[in-house]
């Protein structure tokens, strides 16, 4: 008599977790599952398979003032919004409560480490994973890799050169620990680019902390600066109020340039307004309802026709505006892109 399909997996597991007393399990259990949350953009949600997945590792690099520390500490206002705890780790000393608390977060109720090195940042973290599940602990995020200092190099006369890659052997020997001690918390590593002087030939430009973090984050998103927006304000120049073109917001081109709980190489743009200090929510429906098909493009106009059979229509300025003040508008799109996976199609700026 044959066994049933899996049999002899479940008692190979069985045996294995009798004779080792390990916890070896099935892949369709459910703990194998991957969760995810939001991370504030319509956009990276989309490229990201629907969110960045829980107990991963996801680092974020690129260009500067393009969006990096905003979509970590959006990722961690939302997750306090559902009830759970998060924790910055700032070694730049850069963190802002009113900042933090204009993007949706609970400054009262994030635990906030400025460590003097990067081996106590670390132990924190380890600290911090080991008790996530009790606590409800859900990200963590560090900002940014480039200022953690190992413990030698503070302990060298700054006169002198430190031990040459100090910095991406501490970063080493912290995920392999991280990593094992982790459940299910997100780490969320905000790292800067460098220019690789050794480099002659190709992409001159590498990440701060060695070449650990690339290997051991399930998500690698490229942050790069696009287009400027800009628009007439009334402004003062030589003692006089002029009517002038000035800087509002930008284009931030995406690319999830590694995944491996989704498809990679998906990549996405939107607008950071600067006036309002946040994505621009109408310029993400707008690049993804095109995408969908969800709204047609016509010459230099944008088409929508909603579930009541109105049809709305503008220029791209026209048509963000509409979204901003149109609530029900707005949420009906952004709900039917929310629930499409986008498994088969790939954004564009």
């Amino acid at each position: 008599m044959k066994k049933k399909k899996g049999g002899r997996a479940v008692a190979l597991k069985n045996e294995i977790n009798r004779l080792l007393g390990t916890d070896v399990g099935l892949g369709s259990e459910e703990r194998f599952e991957i969760s995810r949350i939001p991370t504030g953009s319509l956009t990276l949600d989309r490229i990201t398979g629907g969110g960045f997945a829980l107990g991963r590792h996801v680092e974020l690099f690129g260009d500067e003032n393009v969006g990096k520390s905003y979509i970590a500490y959006r990722t961690m206002a939302l997750a306090q919004s559902r009830g759970k705890v998060c924790a910055l780790v700032d070694p730049e000393h850069s963190f802002d409560p009113r900042w933090y608390e204009h993007l949706g977060g609970r400054p009262s109720e994030l635990l906030t480490f400025q460590p003097d090195t990067g081996d106590d940042a670390i132990a924190a973290m380890l600290t911090l994973a080991s008790v996530a599940e009790e606590n409800e602990i859900e990200v963590i995020a560090i900002d940014s890799i480039p200022s953690l200092v190992p413990r030698e190099e503070t302990e060298v006369d700054p006169r002198r050169e430190p031990r040459i890659a100090g910095q991406a052997r501490m970063m080493s020997r912290a995920l392999r620990r991280i990593t094992s001690a982790n459940q299910n918390v997100l780490f969320i590593w905000v790292n800067q680019e460098r220019t690789n002087v050794g480099i002659k030939f190709g992409n001159p430009r590498t990440t701060s902390g060695g070449k650990a973090l690339r290997y051991y984050a399930t998500t690698r998103i490229e942050f790069r600066r696009g287009g400027k927006i800009a628009d007439k304000r009334r402004v003062i120049r030589s003692g006089k109020p002029v009517d002038a073109e000035i800087q509002v917001g930008r284009w931030i081109q995406v690319r999830c340039e590694k995944d491996k709980s989704t498809r990679p190489y998906r990549e996405g743009s939107f607008i950071f307004d600067v006036e309002r200090g946040r994505i621009s929510e109408e310029s993400e429906i707008i690049q993804l309802g095109l995408l969908d098909g969800l709204i047609e493009h016509k010459g230099n106009l944008f088409y929508y026709t909603d579930l009541d059979n109105y049809e709305y229509k503008g220029t791209f300025k026209q048509f963000s505006k509409l979204l901003a003040n149109n609530d029900d508008l707005r949420r009906e799109l952004s709900v039917v892109i929310q629930d499409s996976t986008g498994e088969e199609q790939e954004t564009s700026g």
